[in-house]
């Protein structure tokens, strides 16, 4: 290549840079894009968690949907449309039932930006028990109607508190319970003994609550589950 071709060259390559339009994210995730829920307890509700989405370009920009990347997690956008220099905000409400340490979940945010289609958030966080329960589900077999089963349910305490057991609600009333005992001191445990009696067939889904004077986990929910009863 002569050197008047080189220098043509590269000034088309120079005309074609300048001329094609600049790919920038204009959606930001203000404090970043990977949240934090911190230490969760299993309280028995869900944890919200507010992410603000600032608009930095000089366009508006809509929000398309939003969706997440479990069914445990939901994220609702305040407002659909973002003019430049304003923001809007993604509640989180995160379900720990069922999970226990290390979490990650995505949020998936979708634009009306061709250079943003997609914003991904990451979210983070720690479930953890003060008040353990030992299964997290009782499932009955199946038994005949009339018939008597019982399960058990070992109850730890895994903080540095006194925790003292003060209710526990039963789904259903053919459900009856014994707490063996109710004042746990760091590192004891007790048996929650439930037994049933189906007199009826049909199914019974619920949660047992655990009501207690844990400071960091007041409520505790086993789930229940029964079915599947042949008629006497």
């Amino acid at each position: 290549m002569t050197k008047h071709n080189a220098v043509a060259s590269g000034l088309i390559v120079a005309m074609f840079l300048s001329s094609s339009p600049e790919i920038q994210a204009q959606l930001k995730v203000l404090d970043g894009d990977e949240v934090s829920l911190g230490r969760i307890y299993q309280t028995g509700e869900k944890v919200g968690k507010t992410i603000y989405v600032l608009n930095t370009g000089d366009e508006r920009i809509t929000i398309t949907g939003v969706r997440t990347s479990c069914g445990c997690t939901a994220a609702v956008a305040s407002d659909s449309v973002v003019d430049p220099g304003k923001q809007t905000q993604i509640t989180v409400k995160f379900n720990p039932f069922g999970y226990m340490g290390e979490i990650t979940k995505y949020i998936y945010i979708s634009t009306s930006n061709p250079n943003q289609q997609l914003l991904t958030v990451k979210l983070t966080g720690y479930v953890a028990y003060a008040l353990q329960p030992t299964p997290t589900t009782v499932t009955f077999p199946q038994m005949n109607t009339g018939s008597i089963d019982s399960s058990s349910v070992t109850l730890s305490n895994t903080s540095n508190e006194i925790i003292n057991i003060t209710k526990v609600e039963i789904p259903d009333s053919e459900i009856t319970f014994r707490l063996e005992k109710a004042e746990l001191r760091p590192g004891d445990y007790t048996d929650l003994h439930l037994y049933l009696r189906i007199n009826t067939a049909r199914n019974i889904s619920g949660f047992v609550r655990i009501l207690s004077t844990s400071k960091l986990q007041p409520v505790l929910q086993v789930r229940v589950f029964a079915g599947g009863y042949i008629l006497k």
